[in-house]
């Protein structure tokens, strides 16, 4: 199976949160150097991907602004395309990427494609997954067709734990604020099903850097090998 080199890219607090929660304000962790790293980032890769979660919260452009790149194609994750025909990255008046929006076919109306496919989206069903949400392998697999070396994942959390679980992320970069937000606000991570310290997942060659109010790291996503699974 021949899909894209996935790297993980996501700010977060002391603590790993990823947002204050829901019905909160939006929580921003980026240093100005830090923003500057997050739209490398989508510069150096062929496409930069968030679920539906992050889009309805925060509704991104996902372009690359302030440094010198092409512009990646744009995907969503969104099993029954619940992205309103209004979000900002279909009406973007700047060169941008083209964008594309994976579905379920057990979940996709047929309705909503058209509205979405109207607006400029490129919509992409799959098979879906046991609980009926986008199958990750064969949506990397239609990016790879497409021309996607090289994938961003900016999250959310169900995302960027998704790529975790089904241990198709290579690489991590992650910006931490200096705070902490507690157990209210929201997880960067979900389970991961980690029963014991010789079962985690590992950032192996590591780099890491200070960015005024914030640590950047970054660096290979190791997978334990559970010999007893």
């Amino acid at each position: 199976m021949a899909v894209p080199f996935v790297t993980l890219h996501f700010a977060q607090s002391l603590d790993g949160r990823l947002a204050l929660g829901p019905a909160r304000e939006r929580a921003v962790f980026s240093t100005e150097e830090g923003e500057r790293r997050a739209h490398s980032a989508r510069a150096e890769h062929d496409a930069v991907l968030v679920g539906i979660g992050t889009l309805l919260a925060d509704d991104p452009l996902l372009t690359v602004r302030g440094v010198p790149g092409a512009q990646p194609l744009r995907v969503v994750l969104d099993s029954s395309l619940s992205m309103p025909t209004s979000a900002r990255l279909l009406g973007t008046e700047q060169p941008a990427g083209r964008v594309i929006v994976f579905a379920s076919r057990a979940r996709a109306s047929a309705e909503r494609r058209r509205l979405l496919e109207m607006a400029g989206a490129e919509v992409c069903l799959t098979e879906g997954d046991a609980d009926g949400r986008v199958a990750l392998p064969e949506a990397l697999e239609a990016l790879h067709a497409r021309g996607v070396e090289r994938l961003l994942v900016e999250g959310g959390a169900r995302v960027l734990t998704s790529f975790l679980q089904a241990g198709l992320a290579r690489r991590a970069q992650i910006e931490t604020a200096l705070l902490w937000l507690g157990a209210g606000a929201t997880a960067s991570i979900c389970d991961l099903g980690v029963g014991q310290l010789g079962h985690a997942l590992r950032l192996e060659r590591s780099e890491v850097e200070h960015l005024g109010q914030s640590v950047f790291v970054r660096g290979d996503i190791a997978y334990p090998t559970r010999s007893d699974s």
